[in-house]
C-alpha cells in the first residue's frame, strides 16, 4: 500500500512541472502564430479597403458592381481602361465583381 501511496505522490509533483515545461515550449510557437494571423488580417484589411476605394470612385449606382461603363468615366486613355476592364472581366458579365476588382487592381 505505502508503495502506491508514494507513486501517487511522486506523479502529482513531476506532471505539474512536466506540463510547465511543454507549455513554455510552445510560447514561440504560439507567438508566431499570432503574428501570422495578424499580417493575414493585415493583409485582407488592405484588399478590402483598396477595393472599397475603388468602389467609391467607380461605382456610381452603388450596386457593389462597376460596370464597363462606370469604368471608362473619367478615364483618360478608354481603349487601354477598356482592354483592362475586359481583362479583368473573368465571366463576361459586363461587370466587375469584388473578386475581379481585386485581380484589376492586382492584389
Amino acid at each position: 500500500m505505502k508503495p502506491i501511496v508514494i507513486l501517487v505522490l511522486l506523479a502529482a509533483l513531476i506532471l505539474p512541472v512536466e506540463a510547465k515545461k511543454k507549455k513554455r515550449g510552445n510560447g514561440a510557437r504560439d507567438k508566431q502564430e499570432e503574428l501570422q494571423k495578424k499580417k493575414e488580417k493585415a493583409e485582407r484589411e488592405r484588399k478590402r479597403d483598396a477595393v472599397n476605394d475603388f468602389l467609391d470612385k467607380k461605382d456610381k449606382n452603388e450596386d457593389g458592381m462597376v460596370t464597363r461603363d462606370e469604368h471608362l468615366a473619367g478615364e483618360v486613355d478608354k481603349e487601354t481602361a477598356g482592354k483592362k476592364f475586359d481583362a479583368a472581366n473573368k465571366n463576361r458579365d459586363r461587370s466587375l465583381t469584388r473578386s475581379e476588382i481585386e485581380d484589376l487592381l492586382g492584389l
